[in-house]
Formats: structure tokens, sequence, C-alpha cells
């Protein structure tokens, strides 16, 4: 009955491989969610965004390009933020799900320039529907482009 009890030194080799191997794998999570564009930055595009998209028919092209000239000083405060941190490599063998996302950004944007809101009903709809989709494959570019550094990292390592 003891010797169920005691551990051989195989069983806690692998026990701490297993936990150095999570350990690493979260240290690399981590680490490349540091490098690239913050969640925040990401949101704030996409209000801008969503934003001007929604106002379009309803005001000049001026009052609209002041409007899409705040996300110049959210660009400056990123740049500057991030201008100290180590490059992130590119990514030698991706899969770039991340070009997709972007692909279906440009095509959603195209779709909702067609939708022509004036009333302000209307306009809220675009906005809040303008926002979620711009959200949504934003930060799933983000997640995929994450995804593939780590799985980069992972087999440029072995």
């Amino acid at each position: 009955m003891e010797s169920e009890k005691v551990m051989t030194g195989e069983q806690v080799d692998k026990l701490t491989a297993a936990e150095l191997l999570a350990t690493a794998d979260r240290a690399s999570h981590t680490m490349v969610a540091a490098q690239g564009p913050t969640r925040i930055f990401l949101l704030v595009y996409a209000l801008i965004a969503s934003t001007v998209l929604s106002l379009a028919d309803v005001i000049s092209g001026t009052a609209l390009l002041w409007l899409a000239a705040l996300i110049i000083p959210f660009v400056l405060v990123q740049f500057f933020s991030t201008r100290n941190r180590v490059r992130a490599r590119p990514v030698l063998d991706g899969s770039a799900t991340y070009g997709w996302y972007f692909l279906m950004a440009i095509i959603a944007v195209s779709c909702l320039r067609m939708w022509t809101a004036v009333d302000p009903a209307s306009i809220g709809a675009k906005w809040i529907i303008s926002c979620f989709i711009l959200w949504q494959l934003l930060s799933a570019a983000q997640r995929a482009l994450d995804k593939d550094r780590v799985q980069d990292t992972r087999e440029q390592a072995v």
C-alpha cells in the first residue's frame, strides 16, 4: 500500500516536464499578446470607424474627415507606447487566417457603405451593427495572428 503513495522518479520527471511546458506555453502567449496592438486600441479604432460609417450619409465630408482624424492621437499613443518594445519577427509560415479576417472586414465595410441611414434609429442601428462586426473581425484577426506567432515560435524552436 505504501508503494502506491510513493511516486517514482520517472513520474516526478513527467510531472515537472508537464508543468514546465505549461509555464512556457503561458509565457509565450503572454509575450505575443504584449507585442501586438492593445485590445483597447482595436476597440477605439472600431468605435471611430463605426461612427464614421454610420454618419457618412448625414454629415458633410469635411466633418467626416475631422471625425476620422480622431484616430491620429490614438495611433500616436500606440506608436510611442510600443516603440521601445522588442520588434516582433515576421511569421515565416503563417496560416494567413488574419488576412481572411481583414478581407471580410473590407467586404463588411463595403456592405455597410451601401446601407443608407438618415433617421436617428437607423443611424443607431447601423452604428451598433458596424461596431459589433468590426470589433469581432479585428479581435479575431489579432487572435489568429497571435496564434500563428506562437505556433511559428514552437516550430522554429524544434
